[in-house]
């Protein structure tokens, strides 16, 4: 069986070998890739400066994905008939695209992502109720409960107005100077 492979690695011209060892390189790289964020390393990209350039066309992820194509359509371009630079000109075209779509792919899941951290400029405008009473003309702190973020949150809160409280409806209007938010009372209008 070895010897099949080698008799048949050797019976390739210098392009083919050069294009199958390309693709099975990326290949191999690639599973290597996988198997290492797999266990839990993830952005192991070697691009430095800015954290923005983990994900650019020159990271892992896109060679790798550069490396695969080009090898493999170079090998079916050849197998096809194709002279060299056709195949060559076809494999580094396939690779370009496909690092090109490495990484807008992962742009695009990156804009999926949340971080979680809670703003306090969100509260503003959402209503909730008091759950502490709120002293009044900003003289303490209270506690409301409002829905923020999409979770339901427990938020010191001031009163610019007079003393607020507990279980009063609540707008809120805005943040004072220690980005806390500001409170009125709020009613519903039938």
């Amino acid at each position: 069986m070895l010897l099949d492979l080698t008799n048949w690695w050797q019976s390739l011209d210098g392009a083919a070998q050069f294009f199958w060892a390309t693709g099975l390189i990326s290949n191999v790289l690639f599973l290597v890739y996988l198997a290492v964020q797999f266990t839990g390393h993830h952005d192991a990209d070697l691009v430095a400066g800015d954290a923005d350039l983990g994900f650019a066309i020159l990271s892992i992820r896109g060679l790798l994905a550069f490396g695969m194509f080009m090898g493999w359509t170079g090998v079916v371009a050849l197998g096809l008939g194709a002279s060299l630079p056709v195949a060559l000109l076809a494999g580094v075209a396939a690779g370009l695209f496909a690092a090109w779509l490495v990484y807008k792919m992962l742009r695009l899941l990156l804009r999926l992502q949340a971080s979680g951290n809670f703003e306090q400029y969100n509260a503003v405008g959402k209503t909730g109720t008091v759950y502490l009473p709120i002293p009044a003309r900003g003289k303490g702190a209270g506690k409301i409960m409002a829905e923020v973020q999409g979770a339901l949150r427990e938020l010191e809160a001031v009163s610019e107005g007079d003393a607020i409280p507990t279980g009063t409806p609540v707008l809120v209007v805005g943040l004072d100077d220690n980005d806390v938010p500001v409170v009125e009372p709020f009613s519903l209008k039938p």
